[in-house]
């Protein structure tokens, strides 16, 4: 844990999209923040390039009783701030939710001004379930904003696997080289 992450929220257009005042988060209270995550219920992930270093957070909030999730994710990393990055990370995050932390819904929450988020969920096929009108207010004028939820269950999620043209590819620790395929074939792909 280093100054990167604290640059990260300082950003103007991360701090817009996460609706956080402009004033900068110190090391100190950001190593606060990150120890209030207990990994169970509120998870922060870093979001990793393949030779291990971070370009950005992800948070999810898990409600074990109803196996609902709500996620949310910032790409720090300037250079990294695009839209494949943030569609990877939220595809890889669905498959770990749905798969390995057995949730039956995801949710994502973007302030209706955050249109690279609206733009991401749309993208990813998520299914908008609602408009929250003046939800929120603006942290730095006072504003009322307007707050989207964009959804997914685990049958739409199924649903998408047996559909989908190609499967993604996912390697790491843990996992086996035919992860994805097994899964897939549980949902009731037909393998080709």
């Amino acid at each position: 844990m280093n100054e990167r992450f604290t640059r990260w929220l300082g950003d103007p257009a991360v701090a817009a999209g996460l609706n956080m005042p402009g004033t900068t988060m110190g090391l100190d209270s950001f190593r606060s923040y990150v120890g209030s995550f207990d990994n169970i219920r509120r998870n922060l992930l870093a979001i990793r390039m393949l030779n291990d270093e971070p370009i950005g957070l992800i948070m999810a909030e898990i409600d074990q009783r109803h196996r609902i999730g709500s996620l949310h994710l910032i790409v720090g990393d300037t250079a990294h701030r695009r839209l494949q990055i943030s569609f990877e990370a939220v595809t890889l995050l669905i498959w770990h939710m749905f798969v390995e932390r057995g949730m039956q819904k995801l949710m994502f929450e973007p302030l209706s001004r955050n249109q690279a988020a609206v733009t991401a969920c749309r993208l990813g096929m998520l299914r908008q379930e609602g408009e929250l009108r003046s939800h929120r207010l603006d942290a730095g004028t006072g504003q009322r904003l307007d707050q989207l939820i964009f959804a997914l269950t685990i049958d739409e999620f199924k649903s998408r696997v047996r559909a989908v043209a190609r499967l993604p590819k996912f390697e790491g620790p843990g996992l086996t080289r035919d992860f994805v395929r097994e899964t897939a074939r549980s949902f009731g792909r037909k393998q080709s």
